[in-house]
């Protein structure tokens, strides 16, 4: 199973001190059960680690299942950005993970599904612009 390419968001999963192991089995656990819990259709879920993401329901439900079993949402869908920026590792560009999501922070849907899913695509999309130009 592709692991979820969330980007740095799902690699920001767990705490620097674990291991790359622990982190990839916590996002399948994650990703089993928030498939199991939002109905949402796993192909979609690889198109979005694509970049294409498709509007539906379950798939923004999937997002705040995930979100929140990560521990970077709440129950009501609130952002939790000080956790997520806490739970960057370091080999990653942190200073530019943090520039993203000051970007997508203040994004916010008409519940916690809409915003976690408005975060994610943001995020991503940012993430993703960024690489290319970094080429």
């Amino acid at each position: 199973m592709k692991t979820i390419t969330l980007v740095v968001l799902f690699a920001v999963l767990v705490s620097c001190q674990d291991s790359k192991d622990e982190r990839a089995e916590l996002v399948r656990k994650y990703r089993e059960e928030c498939v199991e819990e939002s109905k949402v259709d796993p192909t979609l879920i690889d198109k979005a680690d694509a970049g294409d993401f498709a509007d539906t329901r379950e798939l923004k439900c999937f997002s705040k299942c995930f979100y929140t079993k990560a521990g970077f949402f709440t129950e009501k869908g609130e952002l939790l950005l000080d956790v997520v920026k806490a739970k960057i590792p370091p080999e990653h560009d942190r200073e530019r993970a943090f520039a993203i999501l000051d970007l997508c922070k203040d994004l916010k849907g008409s519940d916690g599904c809409e915003t976690a899913y408005a975060i994610h695509k943001c995020y991503f999309q940012n993430a993703h612009a960024a690489q290319l130009h970094k080429n």
